[in-house]
This record gives structure tokens, sequence and C-alpha cells, in this order.
């Protein structure tokens, strides 16, 4: 067991999280989201991605564990002979002079007793993942989660619909508040202040490649929350909602993509054209991806826009 400084730990931690948010190892601007919730579980919101210290601390906990249950290891015999002799696990206390790795596994037993007192889960033996999921903050499940992170969307348009589902992308709302800019105007309409529900449900251009996509796929997409509409579409079969999901995912990204490149480029592509990048990739995903249905309608209405 070597010695992880928490300096070590926190430079790795923020080369991953620079690289997520901004595709460079090191960068000074602050981070869209706070990489307490990116490390959250993919049902609670986040990417599910490890925090390094509390998944260090469940793995350790797996000797801790090894030495409560008595497993039948030789180093466990050895533990018990050597340290604990005739005491208690639980109540043990190592002394001065014990080496760093030994005290650093009687902190984490302290740590781990609630867990390994209580039993909850563990009829079949400790996992690391237990004892992660265990020293993670109670928080309540999102509804939006089986849209935005699963497999089967294209997973840059699934990080764009993410941020743009907790109003994480910055737009010039957050900017302005920022004191970055001075003004706030739409790039891709001209008209309005740029905020989340503007760039996406009421500017003119959003709603021309919105109508656009609805044409294309022959299916009516809101005038409102797209994301709240996906949730509860009351589609007979889950291969066309996951379709439905990934042709939304797809509008959000490029919309975004259009108006990043008209704030850089001052150019703005057609909204034909951004159909035709959208079909491209949609089309892409289906063909690599298994949207099996056994739904005669579902199939031909998937043929279809293949071919349209």
């Amino acid at each position: 067991m070597r010695r992880i400084r928490g300096n070590e730990r926190n430079e790795i931690e923020a080369v991953c999280r620079d690289f997520l948010c901004h595709d460079k190892e090191s960068k000074t601007s602050p981070a869209l989201v706070a990489w307490e919730q990116i490390c959250r579980p993919k049902k609670y919101g986040g990417l599910g991605l490890k925090k390094l210290h509390l998944w260090n601390l469940a793995s350790i906990a797996k000797y801790v564990w090894w030495i409560e249950s008595k497993a039948g290891h030789l180093w466990v015999k050895w533990v018990h002979a050597i340290y604990i002799k005739a005491g208690e696990w639980h109540s043990y206390k190592p002394t001065l002079n014990s080496s760093w790795s030994w005290r650093k596994l009687c902190q984490v037993k302290e740590r781990f007793l609630p867990l390994l007192q209580s039993g909850d889960g563990l009829q079949g033996g400790y996992t690391v993942s237990q004892g992660y999921s265990w020293l993670q903050p109670a928080v309540e499940q999102v509804d939006w989660a089986p849209w935005i992170v699963n497999n089967w969307l294209v997973p840059k348009h699934g990080f764009i619909s993410w941020l743009a589902g907790q109003h994480r992308l910055l737009t010039q709302d957050r900017l302005l508040r920022m004191k970055i800019i001075q003004t706030n105007t739409c790039y891709l309409c001209g008209q309005g202040h740029e905020e989340h529900s503007h760039l996406f449900v009421r500017c003119v251009y959003s709603s021309t490649c919105k109508n656009l996509v609805s044409d294309w796929c022959k299916e009516k997409l809101p005038e409102q929350d797209w994301c709240e509409w996906w949730i509860k579409s009351r589609y007979r079969n889950i291969s066309k909602k996951k379709i439905m999901g990934l042709i939304l995912a797809a509008l959000i990204y490029h919309i975004w993509a259009a108006r990043n490149t008209c704030r850089v480029d001052r150019f703005l592509s057609r909204p034909e054209v951004l159909l035709k990048k959208i079909k491209n990739d949609v089309r892409s995903r289906i063909k690599n991806c298994s949207f099996k249905s056994h739904s005669r309608g579902v199939v031909m209405w998937t043929d279809q826009m293949l071919v349209s």
C-alpha cells in the first residue's frame, strides 16, 4: 500500500476534470459542473466517474472486512496472531510504534465500523463498489438520466445534452453575470437574450431547425421543454423512444455547435445544413447500435429515416 499524498490525488483529479471540461490537461478557467456532481452515479445526475479518495478508502476497507470476517487468508491469520491476539477487531487500537500502513488501515476501520456492524447488504461479503456507494452522500435520483446518460447516444451529444439539461452550458447570460461580456443578444437569431430556454425553445433559428427535423422523422417535436417531453412521452415501443432521444440529443448538440461557430467565426449555417448533419449522425448511430424492434411500424419508420 503506497502512500498517496493529498496533493498528488488532487492533481490527478484536476487533470481528469480539466480534460473533461476543456479538452486539455491543464486549464485555469472554472469548470462548468462541480466535480462532486460529475462523480455522482449516473442515475443521480452524474457521469459515474470515481472520486479517487473515496474509491481508495473503499478498496482499503476490503482488508478491514477480511479481518472482520476472519477470512482464510494467511495474512489475516498473521494479523490476528500478531496484532489483535485475544482482543476484538472492533475495539482494537494501534500502538504508537505501529507502521504507517497499519495505522492507516485502523483509521479506515473506524470509518467503516457502522457499515460492518450493521451488515447492510453484506450477507454475500463486502465489495469495493458497496463501500464506495456507502461513502457517497444521499441525493435524489433525476428523471432525465435514462435519456442523457446511456450508451446509445453519440457520446459528445450526450455530454452537451447533460450540460444543457442542468443549464450549465456557458451561455451569454452566465457570461454576463460573470462580467466577462457587457451585452447579451442571441447569436443565432439576433433577438432576445441568450439563455437556455431561449436558445433551445424560443429562438427562431432553433425552432426552424426543430421543424425541419420533425418533418424528417415524421414526429411532432415539443414546443417547450424537450427533456421533459421525452421523459413523459408514452411510446409503446422502447426502441422508438430511444431513437427519439437520439434525435433530440443530436438537435441540441448541433444547435450549440452552430451557436459556437457563429460566435467565433461570425458564420451561421443554414438550418438545412444542420438538418443534414443531424441526419448523418442519427443514421450512423442507428446502423451501429442495436435498436431492434418487433414492431413492423417502428421498423418501417426507422427504414424510412435511413433513406429519406
